[in-house]
């Protein structure tokens, strides 16, 4: 996926990395940033603290950073210790995902949930990210029955995965009744559940990734 001019980082910005294989969220600095010429290809250099640095050393992640527009790209590279305590080189390295209008990256993602407000509803997501989330009702009478209106404040309880489940206060920005879905933004969402959130999101894109790659080849 090419990077446009107005998505790449600027040095000095911040950069999340999270680890594929699981582990917390690390955070650091944009120390340098280039790509290949036809842009497919991206080399970051990142500044952590030591320890963060040294625990991610060899290790497969996902590196989010903040393009100059504001808009998200999401890198996956394996991180590469430098001779420079605290640095790691993301090399050879493809935009997984980019966001031109959202500061996070979203996914069309299919997770069992529960919608509470005045009563309870069940639910699935249709749409997920780290700031909010788009859901579906799973009947017209539930949906009736929830009476939801934009600007109410719910709690969803969301399955990101068979082993992990989130509960987030959220605030309703958009009813459709017809087609049973209430769209979501989170409310002081914690740095925990944004991060069980984000790994089930961008492993839904990179292995939609690697089936589309699997069906050109």
């Amino acid at each position: 996926m090419f990077v446009t001019p107005d998505q790449v980082p600027p040095v000095g910005g911040p950069v999340r990395l999270l680890p594929i294989s699981g582990g917390p969220e690390q955070r650091g600095t944009l120390s340098d940033w280039s790509t290949s010429p036809a842009g497919l290809v991206a080399t970051a250099v990142v500044t952590l603290d030591d320890a963060a640095a040294a625990s991610l050393a060899d290790e497969p992640v996902w590196a989010h950073l903040q393009g100059a527009g504001g808009a998200a790209v999401v890198l996956e590279a394996v991180a590469e210790g430098t001779a420079v305590d605290g640095e790691l080189l993301l090399t050879g390295v493809l935009a997984l995902a980019t966001e031109q209008q959202r500061a996070e990256p979203r996914a069309d993602i299919a997770r069992r949930a529960q919608l509470r407000g005045r009563v309870a509803a069940a639910a699935r997501t249709i749409d997920l990210s780290r700031t909010g989330a788009r859901v579906v009702l799973a009947t017209d009478a539930a949906m009736a029955n929830f009476g939801a209106s934009a600007d109410d404040q719910v709690e969803l309880v969301v399955e990101v995965d068979a082993e992990e489940t989130v509960v987030a206060s959220a605030r309703v920005v958009r009813v459709d009744a017809q087609r049973s879905e209430v769209a979501l933004t989170f409310i002081d969402l914690s740095d925990a559940d944004a991060t069980r959130i984000e790994r089930a999101v961008l492993g839904q894109i990179s292995s939609e990734r690697e089936q589309a790659g699997a069906s050109a080849g």
